[in-house]
């Protein structure tokens, strides 16, 4: 459910603002601890943020290769596992071009409205038995199709392979309307009031490779936000066997702050392999605001994260205006995102590396960034 939850995430991770409080105001940013700053549609990239000395060394240099996903998660969720989930370009062990390429080409059979939050979600059953869950332009303004196909994008950008492949995808009216699965017939009356179309008489959306089996992370809820919070924070002990998870929680902090997504930690938006070792970024169609600082929210869960990826941490200067201009544009030339809105990504990554060096130059390189 979007926004439910917020107020009790908020005052589970209020010591988050506490522990950043030092930083904000050494480095002059108390700014960062009130509320969201005013968006600034013009506004540039920013300075860069020079390492510190004897600190970090961040870099563009490639990534090194990631480890294949084995059939048995456990081969590979160890503690110090990768931020990653994937070898670049592939997603559970598949091809990102060929999901893509599906999800781009085949004939539609049926469309089922998924169950559960706000906006309107299907499960699409393709003619080859491929499925994809796809979200339409609607109504709803919280939820813009196409921030999921960026966020894709930006994760690929970063050496991550948690983000399903996504694509753009139109369907005809007659499509979406017509070859509606019979559980969902009883739901018409909505998709015609919310769906909109075209005056082409297409309807646009964003397909995403639809994982098979998946389940809520047992970290999402207010007890369990508190107890990651406590395990990334310097000076507390990791569980040995919860460090791959927490490796990946890191991540997604980190990534949602970049993205500016304040619908993860809403009690319905932090699923999992049904092992409970793989967590996947899904459901990111409410993010990109335009707040160069990030949303309060935001904010709150990644100051209260003093443990990093260090691949991550070195992939950050990638992202850059000149890198996301050309990759947030469809093959069609449609935006994916604008430009204020990738103006504002990279401030936030550059705010998110001045925190990190910042960490180490408290803590030491090896406690910060003591994930792959």
């Amino acid at each position: 459910m979007r926004l439910a939850g917020y107020v009790t995430l908020e005052l589970g991770l209020a010591c988050g603002l506490v522990l950043g409080a030092g930083y904000l105001g050494a480095r002059g940013l108390g700014r960062w601890g009130g509320a969201s700053a005013p968006s600034h549609a013009g506004a540039g990239e920013g300075p860069g943020v020079a390492p510190p000395a004897g600190g970090v060394a961040v870099t563009g240099a490639p990534l090194a290769r990631r480890q294949e996903l084995s059939t048995e998660a456990t081969d590979w969720v160890a503690p110090g596992a990768s931020a990653g989930l994937d070898a670049e370009g592939t997603f559970l062990g598949m091809s990102d071009e060929l999901l893509i390429a599906r999800m781009r080409a085949q004939p539609v059979r049926s469309l089922k409205l998924n169950k559960g939050g706000s906006s309107l979600s299907f499960r699409v059953d393709f003619a080859d038995g491929s499925r994809a869950a796809w979200k339409p332009a609607q109504t709803n303004t919280q939820t813009i199709p196409r921030k999921e196909v960026a966020a894709y994008r930006l994760s690929r950008l970063l050496g991550l392979g948690a983000v399903p492949p996504a694509t753009p995808r139109a369907f005809t009216r007659d499509e979406v309307f017509t070859l509606l699965h019979p559980d969902s017939l009883p739901a018409l009356p909505r998709i015609r009031a919310e769906t909109i179309v075209g005056p082409n008489g297409m309807v646009s959306g964003a397909a995403s490779y639809w994982i098979p089996v998946i389940k809520d992370s047992k970290f999402d809820t207010p007890a369990g936000h508190q107890q990651v919070a406590a395990w990334l924070t310097q000076g507390e002990p990791m569980p040995f066997g919860e460090r791959g998870m927490l490796a990946q929680l890191s991540t997604m902090a980190l990534f949602d702050f970049l993205t500016a997504n304040p619908d993860r930690h809403s009690g319905g938006n932090m699923k999992t392999s049904p092992d409970g070792t793989v967590l996947y970024f899904m459901d990111n169609t409410m993010s990109f605001f335009i707040e160069p600082e990030g949303t309060e929210k935001n904010r709150a869960i990644f100051l209260h994260v003093q443990r990093f990826s260090r691949r991550l941490v070195e992939a950050l200067p990638r992202v850059t205006f000149p890198a996301l201009q050309p990759l947030m544009r469809a093959e069609d030339g449609a935006e994916l995102l604008t430009d204020p809105e990738a103006r504002t990504v990279v401030q936030r990554r550059a705010l998110a590396e001045e925190y990190i060096h910042s960490l180490v130059r408290q803590f030491g390189e090896a406690e910060v960034l003591c994930f792959p």
